[in-house]
């Protein structure tokens, strides 16, 4: 399982993320209900965790995952709650947040099978000796933005499926609460395309 070897390689917990059109015939997955996305990859270290529209509490994944394709008022409620923001500034930076314009029915969480990424939340020394053999191997800078909502869901999941590249995350509000990310770690988001620059 690509989890633990990248686990075996690097001191941290590492999620496999898999998107699914139909549903999966899995032995062990359990099923959340009432879940954020970044609090459902908590409960995916103990146990498999399969995850669709109806699992998902969080208006800001149900965005990113592309359920709720039209952010809606309780979304943009919501975000300028937490950010005491204008209107206007959180409806832009919801606009440009990655989204998956078509959308899969299920998602899996260390699910059986090739992943379409890993993700794990790590220390930042870590992380650079990741980025250090990235740079090594790929001869070239890693491009990083960064925002503060809907980081993990978003930020890593979404946008390391759609650009198929190493994406990093500072997180958000819901994901140090929620996702046990601790005050020292950031999040970190690989596809299954540079699996090999890592792990072989």
């Amino acid at each position: 399982m690509v989890r633990w070897k990248f686990s075996d390689k690097f001191r941290s917990q590492w999620i496999k993320v898999k998107f699914y059109k139909e549903k999966p015939k899995l032995k062990d997955a359990e099923r959340l209900s009432g879940v954020r996305f970044c609090e459902a990859t908590k409960e995916a270290i103990v146990q498999p965790v399969l995850l669709d529209k109806e699992s998902i509490s969080c208006p800001g994944a149900q965005y990113a995952f592309g359920w709720r394709p039209d952010y809606n008022h309780q979304l943009l409620d919501t975000c300028q709650q937490k950010r005491n923001t204008q209107r206007l500034v959180v409806k832009t930076m919801i606009s440009r947040m990655p989204c998956l314009k078509d959308s899969f029915n299920y998602i899996g969480l260390n699910t059986e099978g090739k992943p379409d990424l890993v993700m794990s939340y790590m220390a930042p020394e870590d992380i650079m000796s990741l980025i250090k053999l990235y740079h090594n191997i790929r001869g070239r800078n890693l491009d990083v933005s960064l925002c503060n909502m809907m980081t993990i869901c978003g930020g890593i999941a979404v946008k390391t499926y759609l650009e198929k590249d190493v994406c990093l995350s500072f997180g958000c509000d819901d994901s140090r609460r929620y996702a046990d990310m601790r005050r020292e770690n950031l999040a970190i988001g690989i596809p299954n395309r540079l699996f090999n620059l890592f792990i072989d």
